[in-house]
């Protein structure tokens, strides 16, 4: 009887662990997922990377999220958009391929700010709070990774509420998936990994 208690002690505290990054993020994030519609205007829009394909464009991932912070911009809800990620993907900068995008869609060459060091999340939302100097913002991201993003922004200081693109609306179920299912391990290890 005794051994059996420690056994369903042990699988709780187990499920425990397991659960408190999701709930967390949800916690951090609620009242904070929005569209564009329904977004509180803010000066920046945060667009996180997500990946270069070999020729130099967006990824189509990363094309939707710069569709999002595009039409932010054109509501009149941000007036500029950071973009944020890696010098080198694929022997590319992902900022430059980011503004290189946006600009060729009209948005004013002046109103893309580049963050080449945000090679994850936590970079990102840290660089956006210490060196751009930002309180608030609207983080742009894939649905699936919007919750996370928020409660990072957050974590640093920033009233952040976040806008995301619907991967699987547009074609891209497998990847939204897949996606899905490694945000939980993100989430997991934001959650218990403090920097």
């Amino acid at each position: 009887m005794r051994g059996r208690r420690a056994k369903w002690a042990v699988l709780a505290g187990l499920g425990a662990v397991a659960g408190a990054p999701a709930v967390w993020a949800r916690a951090r994030s609620a009242h904070r997922v929005r569209t564009v519609a329904d977004v509180p205007g803010t000066e920046y829009a945060l667009v996180l990377g997500a990946g270069v394909r070999w020729d130099g464009t967006p990824s189509r991932i990363l094309r939707g999220r710069l569709d999002v912070a595009h039409a932010l911009l054109r509501a009149g809800k941000v007036r500029r958009i950071i973009v944020s990620g890696s010098p080198e993907s694929r022997g590319h900068s992902e900022p430059e391929v980011m503004r290189e995008f946006l600009v060729s869609r009209g948005v004013p060459p002046d109103a893309v700010l580049l963050d080449e060091s945000g090679v994850d999340t936590w970079q990102s939302c840290r660089r956006a709070a210490q060196d751009f100097g930002l309180a608030e913002l609207t983080v742009v991201t894939t649905r699936f990774h919007l919750r996370r993003a928020i409660a990072l922004c957050r974590r640093v200081g920033i009233d952040a509420h976040g806008v995301g693109h619907d991967a699987a609306a547009d074609g891209l179920r497998r990847v939204s998936a897949r996606g899905a299912r490694r945000e939980f391990l993100a989430t997991t290890k934001a959650f218990w990994w403090r920097r």
